[in-house]
């Protein structure tokens, strides 16, 4: 595949009082060798006609989520599973915080998705119901993950493409692009597996997931984060969670140092900014994605 030198990155975001009034972010491409099996996954789905799946996925941006609303949001939707699939949670939660409650949820997803694609052969999920069950599995996994960056109030969007297949893996050399570090505007690839890798493990300290499952897949999907981290800390985190807990990745069926095993994300792109004051205060008077287009 050729790339055009010139080829931007253009994720447009819509105001939160009128969705006719948009706010552009323009990104510059990363050359790289994973950058053309990532653009092959973008113009994939876009063939597919695939939309945005969570446009609403804004992060630690505005003041819309509330905990008590994302709370109730998480309730609700439990509430609407429950309804379908009786007794598939036997919890709600109650705050935030509580990181075991949310543990918990999120490994109900974990169950009745499975992997990947794998919740495509669920019964649950062909009956006359199953598209606004797994569409209520999906905000809730989603909005889990949003209480657990509260913690941080880390501003990021999320960009995500659920109905396209994720089929591709990272070959070994795609490994090497890996960082831990994070620059304000900058784009970079998401977990896109079902389980918990090893970076959340060691965050989470989770004993009701199903599965380890470390970055193993890629899809189109991507993250914009509005920080800077030289991951220094985070590294030193995860080095001495896989360390203190070598035998179970042994286990596993991963060797020392298994490449598999790197931490992180692969930039793909660089916002163009002067002034990071201004982003943060353009970004937050919206909270909608729009769309995401290659130009």
């Amino acid at each position: 595949m050729v790339i055009n030198d010139m080829q931007k990155l253009i994720v447009t975001l819509t105001k939160i009082n009128d969705p006719n009034q948009t706010y552009n972010l323009i990104f510059d491409l990363l050359p790289s060798f994973f950058l053309p099996k990532w653009i092959e996954r973008f113009a994939e789905s876009n063939r597919c006609g695939y939309d945005i799946s969570e446009p609403w996925a804004l992060y630690n941006i505005n003041d819309i989520w509330t905990n008590q609303y994302t709370v109730n949001f998480i309730n609700e939707h439990i509430d609407i599973c429950n309804s379908i699939s009786p007794d598939m949670f036997s919890q709600k939660i109650s705050s935030v915080d509580d990181q075991d409650t949310l543990n918990y949820i999120h490994s109900v997803f974990e169950l009745h998705h499975g992997k990947l694609d794998e919740w495509k052969n669920n019964p649950l999920f062909n009956g006359p119901h199953g598209n606004k069950l797994r569409n209520s599995l999906s905000h809730i996994n989603q909005t889990v993950h949003r209480c657990e960056g509260t913690v941080e109030q880390n501003p990021k969007i999320r960009v995500v493409y659920f109905d396209l297949p994720k089929t591709e893996i990272f070959s070994k050399e795609d490994y090497k692009l890996f960082t831990n570090s994070v620059e304000f505007g900058g784009v970079y690839t998401c977990y896109a597996d079902v389980g918990k890798n090893l970076e959340a493990l060691a965050i989470d300290e989770d004993d009701h997931h199903h599965d380890f499952v470390p970055n193993t897949h890629y899809s189109v999907d991507f993250q914009i984060k509005f920080w800077d981290d030289t991951g220094i800390d985070k590294t030193r985190i995860y080095k001495n969670f896989y360390e203190d807990n070598i035998n179970y990745f042994y286990s596993k069926g991963y060797k020392l140092n298994d490449y598999r095993l790197t931490t992180g994300a692969i930039k793909i792109a660089q916002l163009q900014y002067s002034n990071k004051a201004s982003v943060l205060e353009e970004i937050s008077h919206c909270n909608s994605i729009k769309s995401a287009v290659l130009a």
